[in-house]
């Protein structure tokens, strides 16, 4: 529930039995992504525009379209290689509706524009909580400690288009993000130990071998792992230069990028922007309730919506897209999904196509 106005306009409209974001009413949205100019928004909802999605829907700044039937469950991340989609999470059926029983998917599947497909008919044993990509094979990280059922590896593989393949995954525990810049692969999680060796939170494969990123690691668990082209950014509950927030990663050290006083969800970057969100109520001295946008010098905050998740921004089409859990000053929901023009005042926000 929101107690705190939204804007004039929200509170002024009358109760209605549809999704007035067009996502369920009680829509929970986990992760928002760009690929080709649509955004791709994933979590916990059955319909986008009253058409039957299933956790995964596009939105291209005018309509809602779907992928199929999406998914029976939570996903947990996305990934375009090529012209497929990937998506991994907690489901077991891609394309499942009332007349379609749906086809068996073990925790990853691909979306090819057209249809689901699944990638093995047991492709982990366990959870696959991240994916990243070289721009021609498909990463994926998680808790797992079996491929295709057989092969041993843990946390970590690699899918060439055909089957999965091992990269010398030693990890004592899960990853949960990834991230692939200039020939190496960041992964990041909640793992201390790489074989018989610290490594904390953040390890980097070069195609041969892991290592530990930095000068010791993060100190931490690792939500998210981004990067603009030139260095990787983490998000997550660690502290770094005494504070927390969000770790920039240069090559050779950790330093802060931005300075928080709460716990880090998520860290993206598309067109020059940061987007981060978290728990946090402060970022970089500033006040800025669980979500900030950072371009170059410029910072952009917000007032506090009480009550209201905020689990990720993304500049879109000339606003910013914000994505969590929010409802009306009734209870009653208001879908997932949130416009926002980036200024600091709650008049600012509106429905996302009212």
């Amino acid at each position: 529930m929101i107690t705190t106005l939204i804007s004039v306009a929200l509170l002024a409209r009358p109760a209605i039995a549809s999704p007035i974001s067009d996502l369920d009413s009680a829509a929970e949205v986990r992760l928002m992504r760009i690929y080709d100019g649509k955004l791709y928004v994933t979590g916990r909802f059955e319909r986008a525009d009253r058409k039957l999605a299933n956790n995964v829907a596009v939105w291209d700044g005018t309509a809602w379209s779907t992928l199929g039937r999406g998914v029976d469950g939570v996903i947990h991340d996305i990934c375009k290689v090529g012209t497929d989609i990937y998506v991994c999470g907690e489901f077991s059926y891609v394309d499942k509706g009332a007349s379609n029983e749906g086809t068996p998917a073990n925790r990853i599947a691909k979306w090819d524009g057209t249809k689901w497909s699944a990638l093995h008919a047991r492709p982990v044993d366990r959870e696959i909580f991240a994916l990243a990509t070289d721009g021609k094979s498909l990463f994926i990280g998680g808790n797992f400690t079996k491929i295709n059922d057989e092969t041993e590896t843990r946390g970590v593989a690699k899918y060439d288009g055909t089957k999965f393949v091992p990269i010398g995954g030693e990890f004592d525990r899960a990853i949960i993000s990834m991230t692939w810049l200039n020939g190496k692969l960041y992964a990041g999680g909640i793992f201390s130990t790489y074989g018989d060796d610290e490594c904390n939170k953040v390890a980097v494969w070069d195609g041969s071998t892991w290592s530990e990123a930095g000068n010791g690691g993060l100190n931490g668990a690792i939500s998210r792992l981004t990067n603009d082209g030139t260095s990787v950014y983490a998000s997550g509950k660690f502290q770094v230069e005494g504070s927390n927030g969000i770790a920039k990663f240069d090559g050779s050290k950790w330093t802060a990028f931005a300075k928080t006083n709460g716990e880090t969800y998520d860290i993206s970057f598309n067109e020059g922007t940061f987007g981060i969100a978290g728990s946090f109520s402060k970022i970089n001295g500033k006040d800025s309730h669980k979500l900030a946008v950072i371009k170059g010098s410029t910072m952009l905050t917000t007032p506090e919506i009480l009550y209201a998740v905020h689990r990720s921004v993304v500049p879109f089409k000339g606003s910013y897209i914000v994505g969590g859990t929010y409802g009306d000053v009734q209870a009653e929901g208001i879908g997932g999904v949130l416009k926002w023009g980036g200024k600091a005042n709650l008049d600012d926000y509106s429905l996302l196509n009212p």
